[in-house]
Parts: C-alpha cells; sequence; structure tokens
C-alpha cells in the first residue's frame, strides 16, 4: 500500500473513527457522573447526545489529521508492499492502533476527555474550536 492510499483510507474512515472517539469520552464522563451521583441539564444533553441528537465531529478533524500523520511518520513502511498479507494492511494496522492502543491511551487524560466533548459541544464551552485544539496540544510529541 502506498502511502497516499493509507491516507485516503484514514480520511474516509475519520468520521467512524471520530465518532468512536466522542462515544468513548461520552462513556466515560457519564459513567464517572453516575459514580458521584451528579444530575444537571449538561448531563442529560450529554444522555441524548448520538441516540436523540446527532454529534458533530468535524471539528476534531484537524487534531485527527495530526494524528493520522504522527502514526505515519512512526509506523508506515513502504516495505511492506513487497510482501503483501491481505489480513495484516497498513490500513487493517492502522484501525487496531487507532481503536485498541490509541483509544484507551488518549481516556486515561480526563482534561482531554473534556476537551473532545466540549469540542463537539457535548459540554458547554464558549470556544469549541479551541477546546478541539487545545485537546492536540496535550498530545505527546
Amino acid at each position: 500500500m502506498h502511502v497516499d492510499d493509507l491516507r485516503e483510507k484514514q480520511r474516509a474512515g475519520a468520521t467512524a473513527d471520530l465518532f468512536a472517539l466522542v462515544m468513548a469520552c461520552r462513556r466515560k464522563f457519564l459513567n464517572a457522573a453516575r459514580l458521584l451521583e451528579l444530575h444537571s441539564p449538561a448531563i442529560d444533553r450529554l444522555h441524548a447526545m448520538g441516540a436523540e441528537t446527532a454529534i458533530d465531529v468535524w471539528p476534531l478533524l484537524r487534531p485527527f489529521e495530526v494524528l493520522t500523520e504522527r502514526y505515519i511518520a512512526a509506523f508506515f513502511s513502504p516495505q511492506d508492499a513487497l510482501f503483501p498479507n491481505p489480513g495484516d494492511g497498513q490500513d487493517v494496522r492502522w484501525s487496531r492502533y487507532f481503536h485498541h492502543v490509541l483509544l484507551p491511551h488518549l481516556l486515561q487524560n480526563d482534561e482531554l476527555v473534556r476537551n473532545i466533548l466540549r469540542a463537539v459541544r457535548a459540554l458547554p464551552c464558549n470556544d469549541g474550536q479551541a477546546a478541539a485544539g487545545h485537546w492536540l496540544s496535550s498530545f505527546p510529541r
């Protein structure tokens, strides 16, 4: 697989990947609220998000593109195309990495979880775009 093909597959899957990220953040936040027995209009709105109300994940697209480029820089190897294994393509590895390595790692950072939810307007926020940019700045280099 050529690097441009991987980028195209990552772009094509961006909506689904970002939706998975937002829903995982939503679950973590709601679980914490339930544990603390918190009730508020913001919590009610979060309960409805994704089920009764739509989620606009596009404010997270630019940070997602930065993540995909970091992944490519760290893990992409054009030599994999020399001996292809259909069940272990670069796109499959990206998906596994995103869902099984990166997502759990991101969810460990509570501030990042809140900023993701702010960016998609699931939590009160004056500037969703700034929240989206802020969660990007907290990534390790």
